[in-house]
C-alpha cells in the first residue's frame, strides 16, 4: 500500500463511530423512503470485465479546510462479485496517492449494486452503482466518509498496447483552481500539442497552446501518464485508456489541482457553421460563489448557417432556480475549421449565454461557459427523434446526480439508481442517496435507498418535466433521444443535476 493511502483512510477510520450515528438517523436527514418493486434481470455476471472510472467529491479530510477530492482508476470484475487488479487515484488536501488493491461487488436484478475497495489495513471505500448496461456505470461512494458521483465504462485492452494517437477534444474541471479547459489535443508518437480555451475566476483566455508528452500505457491496466504545458503551468496527469477513442484524465498535481477530465477523438475535419444543424441538447454544472453552486440544462436548434432559431434554457444558482427560459432573437453562433464553436444564446430573461465549444464531431461537443462569475462545463449532444410525447419515455434507465441540497442536514447530495416510467405519466424511482456535512468535527455522511412514484410530463420538443413525491416536485429532464438525456432538480433551496441512460441488459 503506498504510505499516503493511510492518510485517505486514517480520517476515515476516526469518523466510524460518527457515520454510524448519522446512518442510523438517516431518514430524518436525508431523501424518504418508500420502497417500488424492483425490476430487471441483471445479477453479479452482468458486470464482467475491465473498467475505468472518475469521480469528483467530498468527504472526510486530513485538513479540514480541504473536504473536496477528485478519484479515478480501474478495475477488473470476475463475474462472481470479486474485484482484481484495482488502481485506485485519489486527490485530496494537497496530497495525491494510488494504491493496488483488491474487493468485492454484487448486483442486484434491477442493475443498482455496490462496490467495495478493499486496503490492506482493513478499511474499505464502498460505492453505489447502477448499470445501464454490461459496459456503463453510475456511482457514487456511500461509505459514511464520503459523498462523490462519476461514472465508469468499459475498457478495450487492445487499445493499450501503444500510446494514444491523433487528435482528442478534451475537457477538464479544476476545483482547486476554479478552472474550466475545453480544446483539442493531438498525440504524435507520445508528444502532445494542442489549441485550448481556458475560463479561470470569470476570466477567458483563448488560443492558450499546449504542449506536452505522453507514455505508453500500461499494457493491463491501460494507465498511464502524461504533462501537459499550458497558460496555466505544467501538469501531470494519470490516464485511463477507455479504448482508442475515449481517454479519462485525472490531474495527480496535487499541490495545485483538483481536477478530471475526458478526452474522445474528433471525428471530421475542415468544420463550419454547416457542422451545426438539427437540435442539440446540453447539460453543464460547475462553481458559483459555491462549489456545486451552478445546474444547467437546455436545447437550442441551429440551421446550419449560424442561425440559433429555437430553443429553451433551465438554471438553477445558488439554490435559486429559473426554468423554462425561451431564446430571443438574435441568437447565433459560429463554427471555425477546426471544430471551435461559439454559441451565443440571447434569453428572454435579458441574460446573454455564452458556450465556447470544441466539436468532438457534428453530433457531439464539449464546452465551458464564458461567465464572469461562474465556472461552468458540460456536453451537448445532437438530438434524434421529433414529435416526443410522453410514451418516449417507457422503459428502466439508470440515472446520476449530484450537487446540494440547502433544505437537508447532509446538504451535498448523491445519487443513483433508477427511473422508470410507464410511457404514459407515471413514474416510479429507486435510487440510493448520500450525503455530507463539511463542518468541524465532520458530521460523515448518510446513506439512504429510496423508492418513490410520481407523475411526468413530455412536450413536443423532448422537454419533459415531473413531480415525484418524496423526491421532488421540480424536476426537469431533456431528451437527447428516447434512450437518454439531461435532468435537472429546480426546487428553491436545490442545485442539483445530472444524467440518465435506458438500461439494456439481460
Amino acid at each position: 500500500m503506498n504510505p499516503l493511502a493511510w492518510k485517505q483512510c486514517a480520517p476515515r477510520l476516526a469518523m466510524t463511530l460518527v457515520a454510524i450515528a448519522v446512518l442510523l438517523t438517516a431518514v430524518g436527514c436525508g431523501d424518504s423512503v418508500h420502497i417500488v418493486p424492483i425490476n430487471g434481470n441483471f445479477s453479479d455476471a452482468s458486470l464482467k470485465g475491465q473498467y475505468a472510472f472518475t469521480l469528483r467529491g467530498i468527504g472526510t479530510p486530513d485538513n479540514i479546510n480541504s473536504f473536496y477530492f477528485v478519484e479515478a482508476g480501474v478495475f477488473t470484475a470476475d463475474g462472481n462479485g470479486n474485484l482484481t487488479a484495482v488502481t485506485d487515484d485519489f486527490v485530496q488536501d494537497f496530497q495525491s496517492f494510488s494504491d493496488n488493491i483488491t474487493g468485492v461487488y454484487r448486483i442486484n436484478k434491477d442493475g443498482t449494486g455496490d462496490v467495495q475497495f478493499n486496503f490492506s489495513n482493513g478499511l474499505f471505500t464502498q460505492f453505489r452503482i447502477t448499470l445501464s448496461d454490461d459496459s456503463h456505470f453510475y456511482m457514487e461512494e456511500d461509505d459514511g466518509f464520503a459523498t462523490s458521483g462519476g461514472s465508469g465504462e468499459m475498457q478495450n485492452a487492445a487499445s493499450f498496447a501503444s500510446v494514444p494517437s491523433g487528435t482528442f477534444v478534451s475537457q477538464t474541471h479544476d476545483l482547486v483552481q476554479g478552472s474550466s479547459k475545453v480544446g483539442i489535443l493531438t498525440f504524435n508518437a507520445g508528444q502532445i500539442t494542442g489549441t485550448e480555451d481556458v475560463l479561470i475566476g470569470g476570466a477567458l483566455s483563448t488560443g492558450v497552446n499546449i504542449t506536452g508528452s505522453a507514455t505508453a500505457p500500461n499494457t493491463t491496466s491501460g494507465r498511464g501518464t502524461m504533462t501537459i504545458t499550458d497558460s496555466t503551468g505544467t501538469s501531470t496527469y494519470d490516464y485511463y485508456v477507455v479504448s482508442a477513442g475515449k481517454l479519462r484524465f485525472l490531474n495527480t498535481t496535487a499541490t495545485a489541482s483538483l481536477a478530471i477530465g475526458q478526452a474522445e477523438a474528433q471525428t471530421g475535419s475542415g468544420f463550419s457553421a454547416a457542422s451545426l444543424n438539427g437540435t442539440y441538447v446540453f447539460g453543464s454544472s460547475g462553481e458559483s460563489t459555491n462549489v456545486d453552486g451552478v445546474h444547467s440544462v437546455g436545447m437550442f436548434a441551429a440551421d446550419g448557417a449560424g442561425n440559433i432559431t429555437t430553443g429553451t434554457f433551465d438554471t438553477v444558482q445558488d439554490g435559486n432556480p429559473v426554468t423554462n427560459i425561451s431564446l430571443n432573437s438574435g441568437s447565433a453562433y459560429s463554427v471555425d475549421s477546426a471544430g471551435r464553436a461559439v454559441v451565443t444564446l440571447n434569453l428572454s430573461s435579458g441574460i446573454t449565454n455564452e458556450k465556447v465549444m470544441w466539436l468532438v464531431s457534428s453530433s457531439r461537443a464539449y464546452f465551458l461557459v464564458n461567465d464572469p462569475v461562474n465556472v461552468e462545463d458540460g456536453t451537448l449532444d445532437k438530438q434524434t427523434g421529433s414529435g416526443f410525447s410522453d410514451s418516449s419515455m417507457n422503459g428502466q434507465y439508470a440515472f446520476v446526480m449530484d450537487g446540494f441540497d440547502a433544505n437537508q442536514q447532509l446538504p451535498y447530495r448523491d445519487r443513483v439508481g433508477t427511473w422508470i416510467p410507464n410511457g404514459s405519466g407515471s413514474v416510479t424511482t429507486n435510487y440510493v442517496a448520500s450525503g455530507f456535512l463539511p463542518s468541524s468535527p465532520p458530521l460523515g455522511s448518510s446513506t439512504l435507498n429510496n423508492g418513490f412514484s410520481g407523475t411526468y410530463a413530455i412536450d413536443a420538443s423532448g422537454r419533459a418535466t415531473a413531480n415525484v413525491n418524496g423526491l421532488s416536485s421540480g424536476l426537469i429532464l431533456y431528451l437527447v433521444s428516447n434512450n437518454s438525456g439531461y435532468m435537472l432538480q429546480a426546487d428553491t433551496g436545490v442545485d442539483i443535476g445530472g444524467a440518465f441512460t435506458v438500461q439494456t441488459g439481460p
